[in-house]
């Protein structure tokens, strides 16, 4: 249960900073209506979201022995 909570608190300030860093984009693309900016935002920040995790759960498969290409000698 510990586990189950420390993910969702982790999950809840990734959303929080997810909508900082939109509004922050709906700020600087001023060229843009701010609407447009806020989506284009959302995107580049759930991009880096997953770059990160997928980094993450690779990292972790080649900790346990899994790894990630096979190189036969």
């Amino acid at each position: 249960m510990k586990t189950v909570c420390r993910y969702f608190a982790a999950g809840c300030a990734a959303a929080v900073m997810g909508i900082f860093f939109s509004d922050i984009c709906g700020d600087f693309f001023n060229g843009m209506d701010y609407g447009s900016a806020c989506v284009l935002g959302m995107g580049m920040f759930l991009c880096v979201v997953i770059i990160t995790c997928t980094g993450i759960i690779v990292s972790r498969l080649e900790q346990n022995g899994v790894p990630s290409d096979k190189k036969e000698s």
